[in-house]
């Protein structure tokens, strides 16, 4: 019996109690992905269809029974016309009789034709492995996007966070500029100044939230969930640690090749290429075939058939068909076929140079956006600090108001770049984690 996963307590919860929250984390979000993706749903309706089509092949190997039974009707019986060795004219005679009836079984087994039979089954188990892969390369795309939608939702949360605690910060000046006004430390100016920053970050927050329903929508929309439902992170972007910095390109790019599952239809393609090549040439060989009857037969020139009127008769045959001519039809389609070797070869060259060229983006990438995160969070640091040394020297006395603003300004830019920096570096670890067919 399969194990029940608990990440779907939530959905379960969420069904029993009509609640409109569910708590997501992205285990959550790629198993809900892959249960209600249409997609997935269509790829397994192939597979299905694949092996129904091996079955349907492999029974072209088997001898066809079938039972027969014929009734026949004869309104004129023939005629049969005789010399007369006695005397002048002829002799006729009435052959058969008017009501027939025959019932039997047949069986026929194609003994040789060329491999055509056994080719066809191959093809067909050969096909069948190609859809599994096919299910399996989007199930790699359908978690890609996925997790791509995760990392965006958690990255337009965080946004408006960092916006919302700017918006803060900057109320909070605005606040001490008029206290400071009014012990007559600041002027109107700077309060003037101070309320126009806290309008310019109040758009900035409805445009951040925009976004983040904009992301959750889709989010929802990749796990298949209703709009109603409202999610509830369990974590946030953060920089999550990872075990390729160690890997060459080179080294990837073979991992690539033994894993994806497009590297393995691409051998199975060749196969099935060179499968249909032998079934071409299957068209120039003779074909032999085996058949038998076993029947009983009755005549009668009326219908009361009893059991007395029926006789038995047994046959087997060997047919054999030689194909002389057939307009050049058979070699057209040999050439097809080796037409389509090529190409497949052709095909796998283009391929390995754009898993490679995939690896090598994904890898770069990768690592420009681990050294971001590693200097932003730095500079976050020094922006954080710069901007309580400014406010301490503002209130001091010993620092104008627009050196704060600047350090505030210098603050939120940092965070942004910060966050925007988490947001590429796992979409670029995802990335590479998919080239590598280890999502």
């Amino acid at each position: 019996m399969p194990k029940k996963n608990l990440n779907l307590w939530p959905v379960l919860l969420l069904t029993v109690l009509g609640a409109q929250t569910l708590e997501v984390d992205l285990a959550t979000v790629r198993q809900l992905a892959l249960e209600n993706n249409p997609q997935m749903k269509l790829a397994e309706k192939s597979r299905e269809k694949a092996q129904a089509q091996v079955k349907e092949a492999r029974a072209a190997l088997l001898p066809k029974v079938s039972a027969f039974s014929r009734y026949q009707r004869a309104w004129e019986l023939p005629t049969i016309f005789f010399d007369n060795p006695a005397g002048p004219g002829k002799i006729s005679f009435k052959m058969g009789s008017y009501h027939t009836l025959v019932s039997g079984v047949n069986i026929k087994q194609p003994l040789f034709v060329g491999g055509a039979v056994w080719t066809g089954y191959q093809m067909n188990k050969l096909n069948a492995q190609l859809v599994d892969l096919q299910s399996q390369a989007t199930k790699e795309n359908i978690l890609m996007d996925a997790i791509s939608a995760y990392w965006g939702y958690l990255f337009a949360r965080s946004t408006v966070q960092v916006m919302e605690a700017a918006l803060k910060t900057a109320q909070e000046n605005l606040n001490q500029v008029k206290e400071f006004q009014a012990a007559g430390k600041s002027s109107d100016f700077d309060v003037l100044r101070a309320e126009v920053q806290v309008a310019t970050y109040q758009p900035q927050v409805i445009s951040a939230r925009n976004n983040a329903r904009l992301a959750e929508s889709r989010l929802k929309m990749v796990m298949g969930l209703d709009e109603t439902v409202t999610l509830v992170p369990r974590d946030s972007l953060v920089y999550r640690p990872n075990d390729w910095s160690g890997y060459s390109v080179d080294d990837l790019f073979r991992m690539a090749v033994e894993n994806r599952p497009e590297a393995q239809q691409i051998d199975l393609q060749k196969s099935l290429a060179k499968k249909q090549l032998v079934l071409a040439r299957s068209s120039l060989a003779p074909a032999l075939q085996f058949a038998t009857d076993y029947q009983y037969q009755g005549e009668r020139d009326n219908s009361q058939f009893t059991k007395d009127d029926f006789f038995k008769s047994f046959n087997s045959s060997l047919s054999l068909s030689i194909p002389l001519f057939n307009g050049g039809e058979a070699h057209s389609k040999i050439q097809q076929a080796k037409i389509g070797i090529r190409e497949v070869e052709d095909q796998e060259e283009a391929f390995l140079q754009g898993i490679r060229m995939e690896i090598e983006s994904a890898y770069y990438t990768m690592k420009e956006a681990e050294e971001k995160v590693t200097a932003q969070e730095k500079l976050v640091e020094q922006a954080q600090e710069a901007f309580r040394l400014a406010k301490l020297r503002y209130a001091e006395g010993a620092s104008t108001q627009l050196e704060v603003m600047n350090a505030e300004l210098a603050l939120d830019q940092a965070r942004m770049t910060y966050q925007q920096s988490l947001l590429e570096y796992n979409l670029a670890l995802s990335g590479l984690e998919k080239a590598v067919n280890q999502l």
